[in-house]
């Protein structure tokens, strides 16, 4: 009994030492990194707000200031609500006013390039300027 409950405080003290970028990380760095949501469609791009966290089935972006992303879109191909997410990892770079981004999605690869209109430290107002979508055959 005593090598289970040492095999599990060991388990845990391992687990509790791997090394994970906290929110508090994500929140301070500069536009984009963080977590940014609640998404508002316009004509030519949309308005993202920054957010503690992303919500379940909820589109949103999580910047890393390594240049990694996380984008939390559709699932599959239907977009009729209910809508479930998933999350797709990617890569994103600033330069400039320009944010290239390249992430996965249900069906492949999605290559967008949008230029920031406006940023706050709570908004971005982004313009959509590219968007290549790479099926998988």
């Amino acid at each position: 009994m005593k090598k289970i409950v040492l095999t599990f405080v060991s388990g845990l003290l391992l687990f509790s030492c791997m090394e994970e970028e906290s929110l508090s990380a994500l929140q301070s760095g500069p536009v984009p990194v963080g977590n940014w949501s609640n998404l508002e469609h316009q004509q030519n791009g949309f308005v993202m707000e920054k957010v503690n966290e992303l919500q379940e089935n909820t589109e949103g972006y999580r910047f890393f200031s390594n240049g990694k992303l996380v984008h939390r879109a559709n699932s599959g191909w239907c977009g009729t609500p209910p809508i479930v997410t998933n999350d797709y990892e990617g890569t994103w770079e600033r330069n400039g006013e320009i944010i290239r981004i390249e992430a996965g999605f249900w069906g492949g690869t999605q290559i967008q390039e949008l230029k920031i209109i406006n940023e706050t430290p709570s908004s971005l107002l982004l313009e959509q300027l590219s968007s290549e979508w790479i099926t998988e055959e």
